[in-house]
């Protein structure tokens, strides 16, 4: 009887072989084609992130960047858009009334300017304009608007939520309270499906306050400097219904940023962020490592639908790797 050659290499062996074969060519790949964002990113971090095998905060945001093309997050990156996801997720929200769309600001009419209204880009981050009393330069509005409408932005840093977008302005009402503008924003942090902090904004007559809160609403344990007390910070009664509202509306994704305002007890809808700070760290390394901790990429669009080609074998590859237990710490 013949004896068969014994076996040298076991399946997990090969495949294992496979799999880093799989993430050095993935890894020239990004080196090739995304050596700006990377090297943006590097200036910027002072340090190299890895988005072939991502483990940090830091790796997983430019990870998305690069792999993560969520048709959702162009939803997400168009605020016109994103206003009608979340009534659509969440119905008992507010949000503020839109008076006016278009492409042209010398169209929009002087009865719409007339009162105290906010002039926005629907296809860029911080672009707005605050009218107080129907107050405006049209002129500089003209301006300005035009150089929101030209840019592509986050293209430099490859924010793809926004590349294919809506590009137009529109006027909303402003919130306000007490005849002056809402002075409190909450900006929840969901990873997982679970809120990882909340950052605190509030500016009045006085000044700009920040904190950051844990889960419970409690001021996490690390601040920046500077930061505000929590008595300075007025915590709603409806906190506990704003990180739910927030975990609802970030439960389709493995990590997003839901932002909120709060009036006489109703929640007002912001804004959805995928890139915060352009996926950058938050500047506290403890809230950087709590997010990244929750955040599990096997949640990801990208490892949740089917791929084709290369990108097929890396995806199995990264979930093998991933289901291995390579992720960040727990806390």
């Amino acid at each position: 009887m013949v004896k068969r050659p014994a076996r040298l290499f076991s399946s997990t062996t090969l495949r294992t072989a496979t799999d880093r074969t799989v993430f050095s060519l993935v890894r020239c790949w990004v080196r090739l084609r995304y050596y700006r964002i990377c090297r943006w990113t590097t200036l910027h971090v002072g340090k190299r992130c890895d988005p072939v095998k991502p483990v940090s905060d830091l790796d997983k945001f430019l990870w998305r960047k690069i792999f993560d093309h969520n048709p959702l997050f162009t939803t997400a990156c168009d605020k016109l858009a994103a206003k009608q996801y979340a009534l659509s997720v969440c119905p008992e929200l507010k949000t503020a009334k839109v008076l006016w769309v278009g492409s042209d600001p010398d169209q929009i009419p002087a009865q719409v300017l007339s009162g105290n209204v906010v002039i926005k880009a629907n296809c860029c981050s911080g672009a707005n304009i605050m009218v107080f009393d129907g107050k405006v330069d049209r002129a500089a509005l003209r301006e300005t608007t035009r150089l929101w409408l030209q840019r592509i932005y986050g293209q430099e840093k490859g924010e793809w939520g926004y590349k294919n977008g809506r590009h137009c302005l529109f006027v909303e009402e402003m919130l306000r309270t007490n005849g002056q503008p809402i002075q409190q924003e909450y900006k929840f942090h969901v990873s997982g499906g679970r809120v990882a902090y909340v950052f605190v904004a509030r500016r009045d007559e006085r000044g700009k306050y920040f904190c950051h809160l844990g889960r419970d609403g409690q001021l996490a344990r690390v601040q920046k400097d500077g930061a505000s007390t929590q008595g300075e910070i007025i915590i709603p009664a409806t906190f506990d219904r704003l990180a739910a509202t927030a975990e609802r509306l970030g439960a389709s994704f493995d990590y997003m940023r839901c932002d909120f305002y709060e009036r006489d007890g109703e929640i007002f809808f912001s804004e959805l962020t995928p890139y915060p700070q352009s996926g950058l760290s938050s500047g506290i390394a403890y809230l950087d490592d709590l997010r990244g901790a929750q955040w599990d990429l096997r949640k990801s669009w990208f490892l949740s639908s089917p791929q084709r080609g290369w990108r097929k074998a890396y995806s199995a590859a990264l979930r093998r790797w991933l289901d291995g237990g390579c992720q960040a710490p727990s806390f």
